[in-house]
């Protein structure tokens, strides 16, 4: 089968591999969609970190329908199914306390070999069934939407409260979205590609601004009165940091959801003298309760409340994956928001 390898930064080729086979407990799954994350693209460019050995396939955000089941597994062949990503240890004190996504030993991508792949293995348990009427090319959206329904569900975000959003990608759209259903307003949103402010106006945001043609936290404060309520930081970079956390009122909150690729400077008497304070959200909820935020978009695909379309920008083929995926979320210029790898 082909299979797109991953041998350091920037050097990614797609080649024929050995198709996997699915143990006990395992199911093989015909990849009909993979998204290119964010975590992805800051793999591409610096490399994976700790003791993964190259060559490597990434993709996480895997919608297909399985081929082929190992034995112990009640699933169907011919089942279409969305895949959790993570797998927990079920062992370390954050899974004994329920924490499943703050794993001590999280295998942090399972399927095998990963989702810019024809075919992938992966636990029987990290799949959900999709309902009527959701493709499992529209399902592989349902995880980066639900990390920002994570980062909002762990946010003090309420009824009423005012909010800002830097950052419009996938994942940040997704706490747009569910900042706007959790009854917050006005909600800011601050990102410089204008088809991403257009598709946050549509999901809620009620003041949409070009960072690159004024001051977000000038006008968010001068709007407010005091800054808002609340805020997540959904880039990953210390500029976006810092206007996060910045816009927020004396005794504001920040969510980080973006992923860094490094250190990031910050002042911290911006957290002391006005008492804000800062927090972590990371993935979504996994093991035996990823399906309770999973499910949450799924409905809304199924129901049409929500169009895998309004985020999906395009949907390449494998081969394309270099030219026409990283390299075209890398351009600054572009105005691509979610690429779909459809091997």
């Amino acid at each position: 089968m082909r299979a797109a390898l991953f041998y350091g930064p920037e050097d990614m080729r797609v080649e024929d591999v050995d198709e996997p086979s699915p143990s006990d407990g395992e199911i093989l799954v015909d990849v009909a969609a993979c998204g290119i994350c964010g975590s992805d693209l800051h793999f591409y460019t610096d490399g994976l970190h700790g003791d993964t050995g190259y060559p490597t396939t990434l993709g996480h955000e895997i919608g297909g329908t399985v081929v082929e089941t190992g034995d112990g597994v009640d699933i169907e062949v011919g089942t279409d199914v969305v895949l959790s990503p993570h797998t927990p240890c079920m062992d370390c004190w954050c899974c004994e306390n329920a924490m499943y996504n703050l794993c001590r030993n999280l295998d942090a991508t399972s399927a095998r070999p990963g989702g810019y792949a024809e075919t992938v293995v992966e636990h029987a348990d990290n799949a959900l069934v999709l309902p009527d009427g959701v493709s499992p090319a529209d399902a592989a959206i349902a995880q980066p939407i639900s990390v920002g329904l994570h980062a909002v569900r762990q946010s003090p975000v309420g009824v009423g409260d005012s909010a800002v959003v830097v950052g419009a990608g996938p994942i940040g759209l997704g706490a747009v979205r569910f900042a706007a259903s959790a009854g917050a307003g006005p909600i800011y949103v601050s990102e410089p590609q204008a088809s991403r402010r257009e598709v946050a106006a549509d999901f809620g945001a009620d003041v949409v601004i070009d960072p690159e043609e004024e001051d977000p936290v000038e006008r968010i404060h001068e709007e407010t009165g005091t800054g808002a309520d609340v805020a997540f930081e959904a880039v990953g970079h210390e500029a976006t940091l810092d206007q996060a956390v910045s816009a927020t009122r004396a005794g504001g909150h920040t969510t980080v959801i973006g992923v860094f690729g490094g250190e990031a400077a910050f002042e911290p008497q911006k957290l002391v003298r006005h008492q804000r304070t800062v927090a972590g959200s990371t993935s979504h909820q996994l093991g035996p309760r990823v399906a309770k935020e999973y499910n949450v978009v799924l409905r809304q695909l199924a129901s049409g409340d929500l169009d895998a379309n309004d985020y999906v920008t395009s949907r390449i083929d494998l081969e394309d994956v270099v030219e026409e995926g990283f390299e075209t979320l890398l351009d600054g210029e572009s105005e691509e928001r979610k690429i779909l790898v459809c091997p």
